[in-house]
C-alpha cells in the first residue's frame, strides 16, 4: 500500500467513526423540532395591531365554547383569552385537547374576505388578564 492510499483509507475510517455521532446530534434535532411542532410548550396569541403575547400551555386550565362555536373563552391560570369568529368548533376544540394549537392569529377585513364562509376565521381576540388577590 502507497503513503496516499493509507492516508484515503485512514480518511474513511476516521469518518466513519465521527458519523454516529453526527447522525445522533441530527436525530436528536429532528426529534426535539418534532416535538416542538407536535406539542407545543406556548400558544402564540397574535393581535391585529402586531401585539403578540406566548401563553404557557401548564397554565392552561379548560376551553369554554359558546354561540355554536361562534366564540370561546380559553382560560389560563393568568388570564382569559375570548375569540369571536367563525367555524371554531371542532378542529380548534381537537388541537387545544391534544395541546397541539401553536399560534392563534386575529384576521382582518381582507382576510376575512378571501377567508371561505366554510373556514376557520377568528375575527376578534381579547385578552382579559386576571387581578391577583
Amino acid at each position: 500500500m502507497t503513503g496516499r492510499s493509507a492516508s484515503v483509507i485512514n480518511t474513511i475510517v476516521h469518518k466513519g467513526h465521527a458519523a454516529p455521532r453526527e447522525d445522533e446530534e441530527v436525530r436528536a434535532a429532528i426529534e426535539s423540532e418534532r416535538q416542538a411542532r407536535t406539542h407545543p410548550a406556548m400558544l402564540v396569541v397574535c393581535l391585529k395591531n402586531g401585539d403578540e403575547q406566548l401563553l404557557a400551555y401548564p397554565l392552561f386550565r379548560r376551553a369554554i365554547k359558546r354561540d355554536g362555536g361562534r366564540t370561546w373563552e380559553l382560560v389560563f391560570d393568568d388570564c382569559s383569552v375570548i375569540l369571536t369568529g367563525r367555524n371554531l368548533g371542532d378542529k380548534l376544540r381537537d388541537m387545544l385537547r391534544l395541546q397541539r394549537l401553536s399560534i392563534l392569529r386575529e384576521g382582518d377585513l381582507i382576510e376575512d374576505e378571501l377567508t371561505p364562509e366554510d373556514k376557520a376565521f377568528i375575527e376578534r381576540i381579547e385578552i382579559r388578564e386576571k387581578e391577583e388577590a
